[in-house]
């Protein structure tokens, strides 16, 4: 039986705003920076498609946020972690003044503040298997998304070759939580990271929880080798 993590707002958001000081760089060492060209990956999808307003879900620190602001995106990052937030408006002041600096809300994607129809895109990355009521953010996420407009949503997962399994799972179970402990100061974030990882629903069974929400159009890819996945789906 899977071990219990509690994904309540309130504990995510205490475990977040614990971490945020040491995000970013743990986040770019424990990836060896590939987690930029993956987030690369979903701008060039979004690119497929005629939008100017997004919203950015679990935008954490901004990365993302910042980085569609750069390509021209009217952009308004959210989040349940405050301190998180506050790391992401100050990174945002570095922007060239030709870029829309992206707005900051700090909410719960289980009720988004805004109203029907109000984005031409929403993202997420590495944030959508902290939900606690997923079905919920889901429903939530289509009722703010224009008609036919994408959800783009960057997440980790398991690969599927069994070598590469081994190897990633080795890292991820073992030496990550290390490094993580280490540079935190943090007991549980960087052992939940890849329990959470591990537990959340992966390809074609995340493909049919979108089904379920009522997206049409979707499909994934891989990135690295399965270490992570963009899951793409239409309102």
């Amino acid at each position: 039986m899977a071990e219990y993590l509690n994904k309540q707002s309130e504990v995510i958001s205490e475990m977040f705003n614990e971490i945020a000081p040491q995000y970013d760089f743990l986040n770019h060492l424990l990836s060896l920076d590939i987690d930029k060209l993956w987030r690369r990956k979903l701008v060039r999808n979004i690119k497929k498609y005629s939008v100017k307003k997004v919203l950015d879900l679990a935008c954490g620190t901004g990365d993302l946020s910042i980085l569609l602001a750069k390509n021209g995106y009217d952009v308004t990052g959210m989040d349940i972690a405050e301190k998180m937030l506050t790391i992401a408006e100050e990174k945002s002041q570095n922007l060239n003044k030709k870029a829309i600096i992206p707005k900051y809300t700090n909410a719960s994607a289980e009720a988004i503040p805004y109203s029907d129809n109000s984005f031409d895109a929403v993202t997420i990355s590495f944030g959508i298997r902290n939900f606690n009521n997923r079905h919920t953010c889901l429903t939530e996420i289509f009722r703010v998304l224009k008609p036919g407009s994408p959800l783009l949503i960057l997440e980790f997962a398991e690969p599927r070759r069994r070598v590469w399994k081994a190897l990633y799972l080795f890292y991820f179970k073992n030496i990550l939580p290390l490094i993580g402990k280490m540079f935190s100061k943090s007991k549980s974030a960087y052992s939940y990271l890849p329990k959470s990882v591990l537990q959340f629903p992966q390809y074609e069974q995340f493909t049919h929880e979108l089904s379920e929400a009522g997206f049409s159009n979707i499909r994934y890819s891989t990135c690295s080798g399965g270490i992570a996945i963009l899951y793409i789906a239409e309102r």
